[in-house]
């Protein structure tokens, strides 16, 4: 019996479309991750014709559809690209200094074209699986007191295909530490806040089930509605300042910035910033459940301000410094 393929061995590398689920992108971006769970779903379609017989005999093969989630810790390089496939564009500067870059990431009503994602499941019995035409539907990122700085891309795609072989060699990988809870700080209006965890989730409410005669997969993966950006703050309840903004309905402003111990360049270090500038608590009240100390939740959503002067209108923006030339 052969030696089946070993998780510790997989690979997963991307490379962007110019035409959405087709040509030949050159996979050029590798990311150490923890989990996937893409793959294809293929559904049979049975005829309910009678025949004269209670046994079925007439099958074929129905909508195809192809998606599933990656699960990382986030590394001070290697994912802005992913993050402009989350929110749609980007505005990048440099090089600053003695070689670093900015990049603005921000909302936009279209995505960009595509991803083409391919997972390494590799070993004896393993192989190499390529999954064309796949849209972030939803990011999550999440971090606690104690953890990295995680996140979860939840992709759409039209196709599946697979070769019994190697994927394509790592040209470069991230091999900093990923950003951890020491290097993050959040403030509320500008003033410093304790926080023990948050997260945030962006989702694009993507269609997963526009077809069209004459073929089996998704003809498209456009918009269903609005994007919806949300999130939650873990408190301890010390006071009722921050309880007093959900129960007054008082809109704030929230900064989440990590600064990586790693240098993008020298004297310059890696910097994840992640701003919403208009949010509004949407509960909840702390209780107490046992003789600890109390902590409590504060789901928020972020919202669009066509008020603001300062040209930055939209529900969140994510910047990113690091020695990525491009994304």
């Amino acid at each position: 019996m052969g030696i089946g393929a070993v998780g510790s061995n997989a690979q997963i590398g991307f490379g962007e479309e110019t035409v959405w689920a087709s040509g030949t992108p050159t996979i050029a971006n590798f990311i150490p991750f923890l989990s996937e769970s893409v793959q294809l779903e293929r559904n049979i379609v049975m005829t309910d014709s009678i025949r004269g017989d209670s046994a079925r005999s007439i099958w074929r093969t129905g909508f195809e559809t192809v998606g599933g989630d990656i699960s990382v810790e986030v590394q001070p390089t290697g994912f802005t690209t992913l993050l402009k496939h989350t929110l749609g564009r980007v505005a990048s500067a440099g090089p600053s200094g003695s070689g670093f870059y900015h990049h603005k990431i921000y909302p936009s009503g279209t995505l960009p074209v595509g991803l083409a994602v391919e997972i390494g499941r590799t070993g004896a019995a393993g192989g190499t699986f390529t999954y064309r035409g796949m849209k972030i539907n939803q990011l999550e990122l999440a971090c606690a007191v104690g953890d990295p700085l995680t996140a979860t891309f939840s992709f759409l795609g039209k196709t599946e295909s697979r070769l019994q072989g190697d994927p394509t060699g790592q040209t470069s990988i991230s091999a900093l530490n990923p950003l951890t809870f020491d290097e993050g700080a959040i403030t509320i209006d500008g003033a410093s806040q304790e926080v023990q965890g948050v997260s945030i989730t962006i989702n694009n409410n993507l269609i997963e089930d526009k077809g069209k005669m004459g073929t089996l997969q998704r003809a498209a993966i456009p918009r269903s509605g609005f994007r919806d950006v949300t999130g939650t703050l873990n408190l301890e309840f010390d006071d009722l300042n921050m309880y007093n903004k959900y129960t007054g309905g008082t809109e704030t402003s929230l900064d989440i910035t990590f600064t990586s111990d790693d240098e993008a360049v020298s004297g310059q270090v890696y910097t994840l910033n992640i701003n919403l500038p208009r949010i509004v608590f949407t509960g909840e009240t702390p209780v107490v459940d046992g003789p600890d100390l109390i902590f409590y939740d504060q789901p928020f959503i972020a919202l669009y301000d066509s008020t603001r002067g300062d040209g930055f209108k939209d529900e969140i923006k994510i910047e990113a410094i690091t020695a990525e030339t491009s994304v």
